[in-house]
Formats: structure tokens, C-alpha cells, sequence
């Protein structure tokens, strides 16, 4: 007979080994536990290798649908949906997020019931541990299948499951019910970590960076700046040099001081394949491995491109079909990517036009770099330059690396789940919704100091020509956070429209997808149709 996930109270255990010195995320599952202290710990552990299973859908659900990315042709995987909101009951990528994300709920809950509070430090820290994994993946399918908490906070989430029972058939509780339990367990944890082994494990600092967004995501601002405060003023934790960025993909969690907390691959055990079937394949195709199909989105390029000393775009790398050929490439009205021929002479570009030689718009950007644009059947287009470069389908192959390279491997990567710039980040928007302008743009400006961004290119309330601080906090996150599954949630909790104008398949068809409103039925993911089956109807669906 089957049964839901959520129910179920087999969990995946690290049975290889008994020692309480073992390492998380390296050894094979188990169907069975002993309530042995060798046992328990394996089961501690075997928690954080079901990570491992929730990791690559998570990034699916939460990345996809943002507008950092592009998909370059149509697929007959499942993750076509979650890119081009077209949502589906059957969609194996979001059954298989919600089934990984309850195993780990499920394993949580069988250790908490077996250990006793206050026995000793070490079971306290599993505690503490466990608490914190829970929550983690609570947050997420609040926000994956329930409304932004600032939107409705008495809508309809996902059930809160807190037993190892696994015949309890449970319905979905409301967005604040699962923000209340959530915010509980962290407030508990945080009282009771009682050490820092590193961060591939649950800490304090993490409990913290984790209410942190809570609260933000709640607008509990105050309470944000607080729990920010925690984590920063730790001294624990510090900003990579822009000279180090890479770091946050090429080295593994541990050798990166900005890392909070990320689940941990390890090249041995984790890489079969060569790394097709990791988050990073879909974005690059690095030593012949990988699908490279998933590009840098045209939005995020015009916003990475603006300082040419910005470190994050070298987390791009574009694919060069001539190397001695230079392209200013820029968007037609039908959102394809056009080009024309051009010729570099100091710090003009020109090009030729049914023989005339004309010469590219070029605007000062303020800071010692120049922002270009062409004049195209009346309109005035921003291009971007680059060298001659390979498409599939006409989309420009602007790979991505941030999911890829660690330890010299092509598509090795452990994802990161909470780090420092995001914590700097939750305070400065948090300080602009306070109306604290001057600490929101302090904050913004670290983060752009430590990019490479010039003191021209800096933020101060004289400067902001227009804008909001909310606006330019939340324009640095979309640059600083990319690809760390963020975007979606900061677009629609925030009430702003998912802007999808630009080159990708999600603008083919006669009704093409370009953008889609905070509040749309389509932000939220539908509940799996197979879980409403098993729940016996229990489960109801998202509209």
C-alpha cells in the first residue's frame, strides 16, 4: 500500500559507520534504526545526506522561475514548468522537491522524538541540529506552496507534520501557521546550540541568518536588523575579498569564511556521472559534460555589465565563436537578440549601415565606464559588446559558473544556503522599509565595494536619481544572491511584477509568458496531484 511521503517514518540513515566522528553527506541510506547512540547518530547524520536529495529540485523550483535566467529551447523535463510558470499537477520535479523535503522533515522528527532535552551538551546541539534542518525545509515549502506571508498569511501552505507517525494524514495549515511553528523551533534551537563544528552543519549563526529572513519575509523589520545584528556582530563570519569570489564556487564550504551554512558535495562520493545530473549542467557545458542550456538571462547581464570591474560577472562565461570579430548585441521588439559588426577605437564603437559608417550612442555612466546604445527603427537600444559568440536557438551562449568548478571539478558544487552578503543584504532592506535610508545604502555599499564597483558607483541618498533604497537594495540582491535561490521570493514578496522581457522560450507560443504579477495564481507551485491522491482528498489543491 502506498503512502504520502510526508507520512512516512522510514528515513534514510548513515549506517556505514557507528563513529560519532563521521562526516556528514559521504556514506550510503539505511531503512532501519536502533535507538543506540551509534544508531542515532547515524540517523543525525543521514539527515543531512537526504539533503542531498532535496538540493537539486529546490534549486529548480526556487531559480528557475526567476529572471536571472534563460532558457534556451524547449525540454521534455519537467523543469520547463518551473521556468515558464506554465504550472502542471504532475510535475515530477515538484513532486519529487515535496517528497525530499519531507523525507528530511520525516528524519527530524524521528530523532527529536527518541532524544531527551538537556541529557547532555551533545544531544542538546543534535537537537538544536535537527530544529534547524526542519525549519529550513519548512520555510522553503511555505514559500514554494503558499502565499508571500506579507501577501496572506492566512492562506493555505503545507502541513505541518511534527510526529513520525506514518499513517497521520494531515491537511495544509496556513502560511503564519507554518511561519509560527518554524520561528519556534529557531528560537529554541538558537538557545540551545552549544557548539560550532563547522558550516556544513545546523549552528547558531545559522538558526540566526535563517530568522533573520524570517522576519523579513514576515516584515518584522526590526526583528530582522536584530537577528542580522547577531550573525554580523559575531566576528565569526567575513566578506570574501573580490579577489577571492570564486571561492564561493571553487572551494569547498569549509575553506570559505562568508559560508553560514551549505550542504556539502563531495567529489568522491558525489560525482558519478561527471556531473550531468548536478544544478550546474543545466547551465554550462565544461570538459564535454554538461547540457549548457540554462544561460545568464539578457536582464541580468545589462545589470552585471554596468562596471566592468564587477567581479560577479566572471561568474559568466561567454562562449566564443571568433575571437577577433567584436558584436554589439542587442533585443529586438520581438525579444530575439540582434547584432551588428563593430569596430573598437578607444572608447567608441562604430559600425556600417547600408554602407553609411555610424557610430554607436555612448553615455558616461559616472564612474569611469560607459553604458552603449544603438538606434534601431526609432528606438534607442542598449547593447552589450562581446566577441562574436555561439547561440543555440539564437539565444547567446552566456554560461554560468557559479554552480560549478569546485576542486577543479567541471560540475562539482555545494550549494550555499545562507552566507554573510546575504545577511548584510536582509539588514539594508530591512533598514529601508524603517525608513532608515542611510544604513540601507551602508549596507548596499559594502557589498558593491567588495564587487569591484568604483566610488562613483556607489549609492548615497543624493544620487538616487528616482529610485527608492528599497529599489537598490533589491537590485543588489539580484546581482550578489543570483543563482542561490533567492530571486523568486524577493520579486513576488515584495509585490513587484517577474519581468520576463527578454530573449528566452519563455516567449514562444502565441501567448507568450513575459511577465507575471505578485499575486497571481501562477507565483505558486500546485500541490502534486499523486500527493492529494494519496492523502485521500485530505490534501486540497492551489488554485
Amino acid at each position: 500500500m502506498k503512502k504520502l511521503f510526508i507520512l512516512s517514518g522510514v528515513v534514510g540513515l548513515l549506517m556505514t559507520s557507528c563513529s560519532l566522528d563521521k562526516e556528514p553527506y559521504d556514506a550510503m541510506t539505511n531503512e532501519s534504526i536502533e535507538n543506540t547512540e551509534g544508531a542515532i547518530q547515524a540517523l543525525h547524520l543521514g539527515n543531512y545526506h537526504t539533503l542531498k536529495g532535496w538540493v537539486e529540485n529546490w534549486h529548480r523550483v526556487t531559480e528557475y522561475p526567476g529572471d536571472n535566467v534563460s532558457l534556451s529551447g524547449t525540454t521534455t523535463d519537467n523543469l520547463f514548468y518551473n521556468y515558464n510558470y506554465k504550472r502542471v499537477v504532475n510535475n515530477a520535479r515538484v513532486n519529487s522537491y515535496w517528497e525530499n523535503s519531507y523525507r528530511v522533515i520525516a528524519g527530524t522528527n524521528l530523532l527529536l522524538q527518541k532524544l531527551k532535552e538537556g541529557e547532555s551538551d551533545e544531544v542538546d546541539q543534535m537537537i538544536a541540529e535537527n530544529l534547524y534542518l526542519r525549519s529550513l525545509m519548512y520555510f522553503y515549502l511555505a514559500n514554494v506552496f503558499g502565499k508571500p506571508y506579507t501577501q496572506d498569511p492566512q492562506s493555505l501552505a503545507v502541513p505541518i507534520k511534527l510526529s513520525d507517525d506514518p499513517f497521520e494524514i494531515l491537511p495544509r495549515n496556513t502560511v503564519k501557521e507554518v511561519y509560527d511553528q518554524l520561528e519556534k523551533d529557531l528560537l529554541k534551537a538558537e538557545g540551545m546550540f552549544n557548539t560550532y563544528k563547522s558550516n556544513v552543519y545546523g549552528n547558531v549563526y545559522a538558526a540566526q541568518a535563517l530568522l533573520a529572513r524570517v522576519y523579513l519575509f514576515k516584515g518584522d523589520n526590526q526583528k530582522a536588523i536584530q537577528y542580522a545584528n547577531k550573525v554580523i556582530e559575531s566576528g565569526k563570519f567575513s566578506l570574501l575579498a573580490g579577489s577571492d569570489y570564486n571561492k564561493l564556487t571553487v572551494s569547498t564550504p569549509e575553506e570559505n569564511r562568508e559560508n553560514i551554512f551549505a550542504i556539502k558535495f563531495v567529489k568522491d562520493i558525489d560525482y558519478p556521472d561527471d556531473g550531468w545530473s548536478t544544478i550546474g549542467s543545466m547551465y554550462a557545458n565544461i570538459q564535454g559534460s554538461g547540457w549548457g542550456e540554462m544561460y545568464a538571462s539578457r536582464s541580468y547581464l545589462e545589470e552585471v555589465r554596468k562596471y566592468p570591474e564587477d567581479v560577479r560577472y566572471k561568474m559568466i562565461q561567454p562562449v566564443v565563436e571568433k575571437a577577433n570579430e567584436l558584436h554589439a548585441y542587442y533585443v529586438t521588439d520581438d525579444y530575439k537578440y540582434a547584432s551588428v559588426q563593430v569596430t573598437q577605437a578607444g572608447t567608441d564603437y562604430s559600425y556600417t549601415e547600408a554602407g553609411v559608417k555610424k557610430n554607436l550612442i555612448k553615455e558616461s555612466n559616472g564612474a569611469g565606464a560607459y553604458q552603449y546604445y544603438i538606434q534601431i527603427a526609432g528606438k534607442k537600444r542598449t547593447v552589450l559588446i562581446d566577441r562574436k559568440l555561439a547561440n543555440r536557438n539564437g539565444y547567446l551562449k552566456y554560461y554560468v559558473m557559479k554552480c560549478s568548478g569546485q576542486e577543479g571539478q567541471a560540475h562539482l558544487w555545494s550549494p550555499i544556503i545562507s552566507r554573510l552578503a546575504e545577511v548584510y543584504l536582509i539588514r539594508a532592506e530591512a533598514s529601508a522599509k524603517v525608513g532608515d535610508v542611510t544604513s540601507a545604502l551602508k549596507d548596499v555599499n559594502m557589498i558593491r565595494q567588495r564587487a569591484g564597483i568604483p566610488t562613483a558607483g556607489l549609492w548615497t541618498a543624493a544620487n538616487l536619481n528616482g529610485k527608492t533604497a528599497l529599489d537598490v537594495v533589491l537590485e543588489e540582491r539580484k546581482l550578489e544572491l543570483a543563482w542561490e535561490g533567492h530571486r523568486k521570493f524577493d520579486v513576488f514578496r515584495n509585490g513587484k511584477l517577474m519581468d520576463r522581457k527578454y530573449p528566452g522560450t519563455h516567449t514562444s507560443g502565441t501567448s507568450p509568458i513575459l511577465t507575471i504579477d505578485a499575486k497571481s495564481n501562477q507565483a505558486i507551485e500546485f500541490i502534486p496531484e499523486q500527493q492529494i491522491v494519496l492523502s485521500n482528498g485530505v490534501l486540497k489543491q492551489n488554485p
